[in-house]
């Protein structure tokens, strides 16, 4: 049932149409790890206000799907069931964390 849930999710996602989509049971690994990556973010980016966990989840869900799509054709020596999307979905938030306390970090020190 939840498979059935986020495979209805993942059709509401915009693709390309080259862009292979992630196999069904690596489809909760970008949602989860968004909403977690988000909530250990927001402790970074506290400054932005009622908008900063949204925000967060939203650039961290961005992040991984856009790292997915990215790396679907790198051959990694890992399993492509869940090893390679959790791996490739970390990395895309890795990159998007940075980023974000990046920007949050310019804005707090112009608003000094």
């Amino acid at each position: 049932m939840l498979e059935d849930v986020l495979s209805s999710l993942n059709s509401l996602i915009p693709t390309v149409a080259p862009v292979a989509k992630l196999p069904a049971e690596a489809l909760p690994i970008p949602y989860i790890c968004a909403i977690l990556g988000g909530l250990i973010l927001s402790r970074f980016t506290g400054s932005l206000g009622n908008a900063t966990l949204p925000f967060n989840i939203s650039a961290m869900f961005i992040g991984s799907m856009a790292s997915n799509w990215l790396f679907q054709d790198v051959q990694l020596p890992l399993d492509p069931g869940i090893q390679r999307p959790l791996f490739v979905t970390l990395l895309g938030m890795v990159v998007v964390s940075f980023a974000m306390m990046l920007f949050v970090q310019k804005e707090n020190r112009h608003a000094s």
